[in-house]
């Protein structure tokens, strides 16, 4: 019988190994002119880059398949010492269960702690990564907070509003919970979980749902408009420009958000309520401009704004925490982030 077992996964090996390989190259194209751009040498540099075509039937399955591995890894992740980890449910209006994790300072489990919500970054359409589990786990261990993680619905199934509305249902369950510090809650994002970060925020500050203590955007998607120069600027590096146009185009599925809606972050007209905000643009990104001009117009608006511009620095260079460069920005951020806790009265 283990013989038989062991033949059937050879054939299934041999047959659907090769249609994988097909669909990759289906899928992607090589993106040769990642390494044309001078990064600072110090941080861990990008391979050749792969532009997804994830916007066919190919790409879509291939998409699947890392979101599949990715899920796989999550699972087996463990935290490091001093660092729990727990697995996340949460009921969503839709009676939906979202996924995802927890992490706490060890010792902590019936402490009333400041609580971040971590809203992954990935297109809107891939879900966490190991290394989005071990930034999280920075910030629970060394602002002794709690970090909280959701899975949220991707936009190749669920397209806007479902992802933001999964971290918006997740924020309401952190903001139920006995052990959340509510004078003490932050909302953190990074590239498309930016996005999502930032309209959470402006949507908690209409509905009343609490006011965060701080908001922090990393690299963020702020906005849809291909007309920044740095679209052009960085066009091949590590998230190129025509992802970023297909982005939007999965996201919004044919939708034309208003300035009303919880969608594009720069075309909100005002800024009411914002807490503290630090925006931290990567030098090397398509979408550094706009990062900036977004971190301008809340200026403008009256929100206090850190604007931090990374020199030399790609989209998702901080993906190794233990690189030297990296680790002096994670400083710089925990700083950030306990002053603004410590600003609470």
């Amino acid at each position: 019988m283990k013989k038989k077992h062991r033949g059937l996964w050879i054939t299934l090996a041999v047959v659907l190994l090769p249609i994988l390989l097909f669909a990759i190259v289906c899928v992607c194209r090589i993106n040769t002119h990642v390494r044309d751009y001078p990064y600072d040498p110090a941080l861990p540099q990008p391979g050749p880059g792969v532009d997804f075509k994830y916007d066919d039937v190919f790409g879509d399955l291939y998409i699947r398949w890392c979101n599949l591995l990715d899920n796989s890894m999550t699972a087996a992740w463990k935290a490091p010492e001093g660092v729990v980890k727990k697995e996340l449910h949460v009921t969503a209006r839709d009676g939906y269960v979202i996924g995802g994790y927890l992490l706490e300072p060890e010792g902590c489990e019936s402490e009333t702690l400041p609580t971040m919500l971590f809203c992954h970054g990935g297109g809107f359409f891939l879900t966490m990564m190991n290394s989005q589990l071990d930034m999280g786990a920075v910030y629970a261990d060394e602002l002794h907070c709690r970090v909280v993680l959701p899975q949220y619905r991707v936009s190749l199934d669920a397209p806007y509003p479902t992802p933001l509305d999964d971290c918006y249902d997740t924020l309401q369950w952190i903001a139920a919970s006995p052990l959340t510090d509510r004078d003490r809650v932050m909302i953190y994002g990074d590239s498309a979980g930016g996005c999502l970060a930032s309209e959470v925020t402006h949507r908690c500050c209409d509905e009343g749902l609490l006011m965060p203590c701080a908001q922090m955007l990393i690299y963020p998607v702020a906005d849809r408009a291909q007309h920044y120069p740095s679209l052009k600027t960085y066009e091949y590096a590590t998230w190129p420009r025509e992802a970023n146009i297909r982005m939007w185009k999965l996201y919004l599925n044919g939708y034309e958000p208003t300035s009303a809606d919880y969608a594009v972050p720069m075309e909100h007209e005002s800024f009411p309520a914002y807490p503290l905000t630090y925006v931290e643009a990567a030098e090397m990104d398509i979408l550094c401009d706009q990062d900036i001009a977004y971190a301008g117009k809340m200026k403008e608006a009256g929100v206090d704004v850190t604007l931090r511009q990374i020199p030399g620095a790609y989209h998702g260079f901080d993906g190794d925490v233990n690189n030297a460069v990296v680790r002096k920005v994670l400083d710089a951020r925990i700083a950030w982030l306990q002053n603004a806790l410590d600003q609470v009265q």
